[in-house]
């Protein structure tokens, strides 16, 4: 015989109301649903040093955007009576040996730095990430042939391959950014063809083949999202590097055309005051390493909490 449920007598509440509490579930609250993203928001957050950087930085874009409020001066107003004055109130950072504003050029400085280091380190990300989810897609002849070309070009410094080409086509900052981005091409290619090739062993890429889904398809919508962790990191830690390579050309002599307002060529017409007047290269070369240094924090800060194995 079935176990027959006990009856509620609807003729008094208390009963009802009990009987009707046993049935309800009780309510919980649901928790949000977890992604990789989300952990990751919160991993990096946890990262002071991280988070640091990531300030640093915003504070140094904002300096740069809002140049011509901050400063009274202008990147290349001259007053001869004020040439190579130390720090002080009249110029925070003192004057170069032109009676320019260090500070003042330094955030116009800003500027030039920051927007070659993002535009070169965009393009090398994008040709590189075409470069190596082709190669390692296709495999076979295609591999072989894009694999060896990026191994010539990576077979130069970087700074030699940059300086060659900044003589052949002149200064300027077009051909700066171009320079840049060519000789970071092959690390982001042989970063994203290393990874897509694990990825492209996976199921649902088999999947995707089996129900007819194109190459270009897979590629870009099943391969390229699952491996942005590695791009993102590898791109935030090539805009350390991109500043560094302007700098370095600038200080060369093959960067922007003088007197524009650059850190690297800061750094060079300053040089021959480095005892007379030092705060002429201290104080560009201190912008230098903090923009660097908090870039690499910043990447290795978002390495760390795009790495899936610390979930």
């Amino acid at each position: 015989m079935d176990r027959m449920e006990p009856k509620a007598n609807i003729d008094d509440p208390k009963e009802w109301d009990a009987w009707m509490e046993f049935d309800d579930p009780p309510a919980t609250d649901a928790a949000p649903p977890s992604s990789l993203w989300r952990d990751a928001l919160k991993r990096f957050l946890k990262n002071k040093t991280a988070v640091a950087a990531l300030a640093m930085l915003v504070l140094m874009v904002a300096c740069a955007l809002f140049a011509n409020v901050l400063t009274p001066y202008g990147p290349y107003d001259t007053e001869l009576s004020q040439v190579k004055v130390g720090p002080g109130s009249g110029h925070l950072l003192g004057s170069d040996e032109n009676g320019r504003d260090i500070l003042t050029r330094i955030l116009f400085g800003a500027r030039i730095s920051l927007t070659v280091g993002f535009i070169s380190v965009m393009i090398s990300t994008i040709i590189g990430s075409i470069i190596g989810l082709v190669s390692s897609y296709y495999g076979g002849w295609a591999d072989i042939i894009l694999s060896r070309v990026m191994e010539m070009i990576a077979a130069f410094p970087s700074i030699l391959l940059a300086i060659i080409f900044m003589s052949i086509f002149g200064r300027g900052i077009q051909n700066a950014v171009v320079a840049i981005a060519i000789v970071s091409i092959p690390g982001a290619a042989r970063l994203i063809r290393s990874v897509s090739l694990s990825v492209k062993e996976n199921d649902y890429i088999t999947s995707a083949r089996a129900i007819g889904c194109g190459s270009a398809r897979i590629m870009l919508r099943h391969m390229l999202p699952n491996i942005l962790a590695p791009i993102i990191v590898n791109a935030t830690m090539s805009v350390s590097g991109a500043i560094l390579s302007l700098a370095s050309l600038g200080f060369l002599g093959l960067g922007v055309q003088p007197p524009t307002a650059e850190w690297g060529y800061m750094l060079s017409s300053g040089r021959n005051y480095i005892f007379s007047a030092s705060h002429i290269i201290t104080f560009p070369g201190i912008a230098i390493a903090l923009t660097v240094l908090s870039f690499n924090l910043l990447g290795d800060g978002l390495r760390d909490a795009l790495d899936p194995r610390l979930k």
